[in-house]
């Protein structure tokens, strides 16, 4: 086994995959607090896990193609872990988002520091995913990362969508 699977996440997964539930609607919450609009506080956890669920049997079958997939139970736990540490993330981002937020002048600095946060722990989730799956040819690795740039791309797309029209 690797360093990845033998070392143990630092709290409950269960709480750590709450934390991401939780966090996406703190944010949205932000972001509807900014605009007075409530749509955010239902489509950003919609855009975080429907992105992820949209995607997430691509990569499998594309990793799976290269003939270096991991078994379909450790690909499940690998997501809940990178989840989780989203969620873990987010936790440590909400408030000086929401105070960044929530103090300045500008309708777009609460666009550019929630997007920041979003952004910025969605990449260290897709950081621990990555080293939760073990994948160890060079294409896997290529595979991982056209998936994840086309998530991120899918993922932010809908954020710009949804900012846009919430702060215009």
């Amino acid at each position: 086994m690797s360093l990845a699977l033998d070392r143990p996440f630092p709290v409950p997964r269960g709480l750590a995959v709450a934390l991401a539930a939780a966090g996406p609607v703190a944010l949205g919450g932000v972001l509807a607090a900014r605009t007075g609009d409530p749509t955010p506080l239902a489509a950003v956890p919609a855009i975080v896990f429907g992105v992820v669920a949209a995607t997430a049997p691509a990569l499998y079958i594309a990793i799976a193609a290269t003939g270096d997939a991991p078994p379909l139970a450790r690909v499940a736990r690998a997501f809940a872990i990178a989840l989780g540490a989203f969620g873990l993330a987010l936790a440590g981002l909400v408030l000086p988002a929401a105070f960044l937020s929530l103090s300045s002048l500008q309708p777009v600095t609460t666009a550019v520091v929630v997007s920041a946060a979003l952004g910025g722990a969605a990449l260290l989730g897709m950081r621990r995913l990555a080293a939760e799956l073990e994948t160890t040819t060079l294409t896997s690795l290529i595979v991982f990362g056209v998936w994840g740039t086309a998530t991120l791309g899918i993922a932010g797309r809908l954020w710009y969508d949804l900012s846009g029209t919430v702060l215009s």
